[in-house]
């Protein structure tokens, strides 16, 4: 493209300097480009004389190699969340960067209490009845490297700190699912009361996620990675 670009435009200058007539001008391009046309169609023939197999056997390993490779990547992006209540403790297995509420909801599990599953602020952050007790593998507080964020963002500081929350013997490990993106395996408590605000020892049942209001219950999670399929 380059040759044929350069060899045109040096035929285009010698005629507008030269003020050729229109038929002496095209008769020049052709005996300046005829070599060129003629090594570009024996190109454009030669790269139909490739055997097809070799082509589709290249294309094949390479599905096959980052088919492999985007297997290994998925068992990478799994983490465990155990679900600890009155019930027992129930395992998660969902992907690494969602959202703590979301990734419970879509997998059949209520991070609310009993009528909170329908009187909630969808993840704004500011109903507080998703609170959950929140410990990452090695018992770290509020989730560790965990989670994130690390610590509790702004919109946690206030409802967490808001009645009924923010009592003095609430526990540190309180966290708004709505708000944490988990990032490797951790466990989560959920106390009794509508906000999950009791402070005894005594852990709530577990209750089913209820999606009154469909995929709009994740409307406000523009944190959690695309869904893999299943």
């Amino acid at each position: 493209c380059a040759a044929y670009d350069e060899v045109g435009n040096d035929v285009f200058v010698a005629f507008t300097r030269s003020n050729l007539p229109s038929n002496q001008y095209h008769s020049a391009m052709n005996k300046k480009l005829s070599p060129l046309l003629c090594i570009l169609r024996l190109c454009s023939s030669a790269s139909f004389m490739i055997p097809q197999h070799r082509t589709a056997f290249s294309i094949s390993q390479y599905h096959s190699s980052t088919t492999r490779q985007f297997s290994a990547d998925q068992n990478d992006q799994i983490v465990t969340v155990s679900l600890e209540t009155s019930s027992g403790t129930k395992e998660l297995q969902i992907q690494k960067g969602e959202i703590l509420r979301s990734a419970m909801l879509r997998r059949g599990s209520s991070p609310h209490n009993g009528r909170a599953r329908l009187i909630n602020c969808r993840g704004l952050g500011t109903c507080g009845t998703c609170a959950v007790e929140i410990e990452s593998s090695d018992n770290s507080n509020s989730g560790g490297g965990a989670v994130e964020p690390n610590e509790r963002n702004t919109k946690e500081n206030i409802r967490l700190n808001f009645p009924p929350h923010g009592s003095s013997d609430q526990s540190t490990n309180l966290r708004l699912a709505c708000q944490v993106q988990v990032m490797d395996d951790i466990t989560i408590r959920k106390r009794t009361g509508f906000w999950g605000q009791d402070t005894t020892s005594e852990l709530a049942e577990e209750y089913d996620a209820e999606l009154w209001f469909g995929e709009l219950e994740y409307v406000l999670d523009n944190k959690s990675p695309p869904r893999e399929e299943e």
